[in-house]
């Protein structure tokens, strides 16, 4: 008979094979699931490009809300880890910290890629959030905020008027028909 050691290895073994093989099945096969599974509040018509772990140690509090867009990378952080340098002293401290905070993105919002997001804030709806910010506080519905620490820099319309000047027209239908047009356009020829 196995020693209890040896029994208590084999059984994490198990355990590991078991997450991994339901991680790679759930994650690759449907990933809105596998991060409901986790927890995660996932509302309809989501685009998620980042992958599970970035949804931190508490999944649970974090929420999206209709037509979120999450690029790549985008970070969530649901809480202060600074605690582990002190918490030791402070009565009352948990081994998990002490201070959390949601992180919520309402509806038809949209996060570039490796935004960090930061504990105890809420994104409002119609709200875009640029490549690579650090957002530390809430922003207001309807707003383009970015940077390091993110801030404001248009509201919704004044984006739309922007991007409409900066925009190019397209006729493509495939990803073909895309590199032969914008290859024109932007290379003056085909490539």
């Amino acid at each position: 008979m196995p020693s209890k050691s040896l029994r208590t290895l084999v059984d994490r073994i198990q355990q590991k094979i078991v997450f991994l093989l339901a991680y790679y099945l759930f994650w690759w096969i449907d990933p809105v699931k596998y991060l409901r599974l986790l927890g995660v509040k996932i509302g309809q018509g989501c685009s998620i490009y980042t992958p599970s772990q970035y949804f931190g140690s508490e999944p649970w509090l974090i929420e999206l809300g209709d037509n979120v867009t999450l690029g790549y990378g985008v970070m969530f952080i649901t809480h202060d880890g600074t605690s582990r340098l002190f918490r030791d002293r402070l009565k009352g401290s948990s081994i998990f910290g002490n201070r959390f905070g949601t992180i919520v993105i309402r509806d038809n919002c949209f996060i570039g890629n490796n935004a960090i997001l930061l504990p105890g804030i809420e994104i409002g709806p119609d709200s875009a959030i640029g490549a690579g910010s650090v957002v530390t506080k809430t922003v207001p519905p309807r707003t383009i905020a970015a940077g390091n620490p993110a801030r404001s820099i248009k509201v919704l319309d004044e984006y739309v008027d922007s991007y409409l000047q900066r925009m190019i027209p397209l006729q493509a239908t495939d990803r073909e028909e895309l590199r032969k047009e914008l290859t024109t356009k932007l290379w003056g020829e085909e490539r």
